[in-house]
């Protein structure tokens, strides 16, 4: 324990250097104490015990002291080192303020540069402007002159007309106010000019529309008379498809009447044979009875019977 290091150690404080061989000295004394003790007395031992209980109290006492002048140097060594640590921030907030106080200064400096640059260029821009505005009305004024001039030829032409002239007219005002009739007369002219040519494109479009509504009109009724047509020959078609089979089945009803009348005559006549051949009188064979389908039957089976009742007799003999 007595070898431990402390960090917080004072730089340039020596420590005492410990004491190993004394330890070991006691220890081997205590040893030899420890093997000898049956032959050394109670006294004896208690004067060793007191001896190195007040060395092991003097070393620790020692310590204790070390100790304390140690965490007295770390706490002094955290007061120094905190007051640095406080100039130090002191020193990094000035330096940091110093250092926005130029940025600021920069940036302000920048934007009257951006500023001024703008201006300059804005005014240089004016300047363009200016100058060709400039120029365009140095045209104008050029173009004005040269109209001037040629005005002014007919301004003297005007002049010498007035003045050879015998119709009234004295100022040049008086020509230019007939030439405002004129024109205002040739402008009504050309004004109802078009509106004639307007009323004309109209009927003209009117006249267009009614002929391709007549044709389309023409066409739809050509239509229509050819939808008939074909309705006509279907119904002709349907018509003709009745006759026949109505002729077809005029034809079976004829056929059927045939036939019918044949076995019915053929009924009356073995009915009649029957009735000859019977021992008992039946009564004779009604022209009634032909629309009568159970009469008929009746006599269907009573020539049956007489028919069955021959073919017995005949297997009798």
């Amino acid at each position: 324990m007595a070898s431990t290091a402390f960090i917080t150690a004072v730089p340039g404080q020596k420590a005492a250097p410990p004491k190993k061989k004394e330890y070991q000295d006691e220890i081997n004394e205590l040893e030899a104490l420890v093997s000898g003790v049956t032959q050394t007395s109670q006294s004896t031992l208690l004067l060793k015990k007191k001896k190195e209980m007040r060395e092991v109290s003097e070393a620790l006492a020692f310590m204790k002291q070390q100790y304390l002048e140690r965490m007295k140097a770390c706490d002094e060594n955290h007061l120094t080192f905190e007051r640095r640590q406080m100039d130090m921030k002191e020193q990094v907030i000035k330096f940091e303020k110093f250092i926005q106080e130029n940025d600021a200064k920069r940036q302000r400096a920048e934007m009257r540069a951006k500023d001024e640059r703008r201006k300059g260029e804005a005014k240089v821009e004016e300047i363009k402007v200016l100058t060709k505005e400039l120029e365009e009305a140095e045209r104008e004024r050029e173009k004005l002159q040269d109209e001037l001039n040629r005005l002014n030829r007919y301004k003297e032409f005007l002049d010498d007309t007035v003045e050879k002239t015998d119709e009234g007219i004295e100022q040049i005002e008086d020509i230019l106010n007939r030439l405002k009739t004129l024109e205002g007369a040739n402008l009504d002219l050309q004004s109802q000019v078009e509106h004639n040519d307007a009323d004309m494109d109209d009927i003209r479009n009117q006249l267009q529309t009614f002929r391709m509504e007549t044709q389309n009109h023409i066409l739809v009724q050509n239509s229509k008379v050819h939808q008939y047509q074909n309705e006509l020959e279907r119904l002709k078609a349907t018509s003709k498809m009745g006759r026949d089979n109505e002729e077809a089945k005029l034809d079976r009803v004829k056929d059927v009447n045939r036939e019918t009348g044949q076995i019915i005559m053929a009924i009356r006549n073995l009915y009649a044979r029957c009735c000859a051949s019977h021992r008992t009188k039946m009564p004779p064979f009604n022209e009634k009875w032909v629309g009568n389908a159970g009469q008929l039957d009746r006599c269907l089976t009573f020539i049956n019977e007489r028919i069955v009742d021959l073919m017995e007799v005949k297997e009798g003999h």
